[in-house]
């Protein structure tokens, strides 16, 4: 059994932070599956280095630039058929899962992040062209993106929600869930157990503020982002799991069939070279949850990670380094308000290059 395979036992999926068109023609992404492999997650960064980097592109974008598509346009086109693609090699695992897993993220345009009607849109465009029933649509949780989470999930939408940094972030979008769900199954309109959501909190970019944050040497540095993330996952089990005291709002959906939200921990590759390499995929295993893991640290994982289940014990430690990071002067509130900010821009800078990137190929092509 590889460390993939030992993950899923302790009730955690791993994804894949990756997709390319190279990768869906050559199968190497069905290697991925072979390996334990259930989910794939993509983004406008991931986009722009598939698309800059490579010529596999090139006859689409020709194709595409004959219709008179804006570059927009085109990118939407591209992105469709590469996630529609990687939503059928996926569609084994999605059917063998009971709809847990075999899921592919797209994200909603980063310039919407502020914007509840025109997220809303754009998601239900998405879905709709791709029209694959385990296709994600990425939405921020921002508080413009909380409600349109909630629209989506009551139209049976599924939704990948990014950019989780608080622990009130990570909160306000399991409700919309909830609530989505409710009021999808108020309205008749099926079967919830046909509705699934992740809600994917970051980890190592806490870290790194943090750690910016403290006096060289402190005790905290490298502690806060697990620290984080295990508050949310307490979160999460009052929210979802009656086992561990809590589910009051959730237990009577979940009568029916539906699914919990999953959290997704994100942002697991690890910034600092001093640390361990798989430090945040090791100390985040346990039931209900999912990892998305870049294919650098998937490869050190499966070489050399230690798998385990870690989320459910080390609370108690949690809440103390807390209070100490507070005690320290330091502001978690500010930080992750900060990391929202700048997770939106970054993604809408990203977007930014991608489309320039695109046009640039066009020239050269035309």
């Amino acid at each position: 059994m590889n460390n993939i395979e030992k993950a899923l036992e302790n009730g955690q999926s791993i994804w894949l932070d990756s997709i390319s068109r190279d990768m869906l023609r050559s199968g190497e992404l069905q290697k991925f599956i072979d390996s334990g492999i259930t989910g794939v997650t993509s983004n406008p960064s991931i986009f722009d280095k598939a698309i800059g980097d490579s010529d596999i592109y090139d006859e689409a974008l020709k194709e595409y630039a004959k219709d008179g598509a804006d570059r927009q346009t085109i990118f939407e086109r591209l992105a469709v058929d590469d996630i529609r693609d990687a939503a059928d090699v996926l569609r084994p695992v999605y059917d063998n899962s009971g709809r847990k897993d075999g899921y592919v993220s797209i994200e909603v345009s980063p310039t919407l992040a502020n914007d509840t009607d025109g997220t809303v849109t754009e998601a239900r465009r998405l879905w709709e062209s791709i029209d694959r029933p385990n296709v994600m649509i990425k939405v921020p949780g921002t508080p413009a993106g909380v409600p349109a989470i909630k629209t989506l999930i009551s139209e049976g939408i599924n939704v990948n929600v990014t950019l989780l940094f608080s622990l009130d972030a990570y909160k306000a979008a399991a409700n919309a869930y909830i609530e989505g769900l409710s009021e999808f199954a108020k309205a008749g309109r099926g079967m919830t157990s046909g509705i699934a959501s992740v809600a994917s909190f970051f980890v190592s970019r806490v870290d790194t503020s943090v750690d910016n944050a403290l006096p060289d040497g402190h005790e905290l540095k490298g502690k806060i982002g697990i620290a984080n993330a295990k508050l949310a996952y307490a979160a999460f089990g009052e929210l979802f799991d009656r086992k561990l005291g809590g589910g009051g709002n959730f237990f009577p959906l979940h009568s029916t069939g539906a699914q919990v939200q999953r959290p997704l921990w994100a942002s697991t590759g690890v910034k600092n070279p001093n640390y361990s390499d798989t430090m945040y995929v090791d100390g985040l295993m346990g039931p209900d949850t999912v990892d998305t893991i870049p294919e650098a640290t998937l490869a050190a994982y499966s070489d050399h990670g230690n798998p385990g289940s870690d989320l459910t014990s080390g609370l108690d430690e949690a809440q103390a380094q807390m209070k100490a990071l507070a005690d320290a002067g330091v502001s978690l509130d500010s930080i992750t308000d900060d990391l929202l900010e700048a997770g939106v821009a970054a993604f809408a800078d990203s977007y930014e290059s991608l489309l320039g990137r695109i046009e640039e190929k066009l020239k050269k092509l035309s």
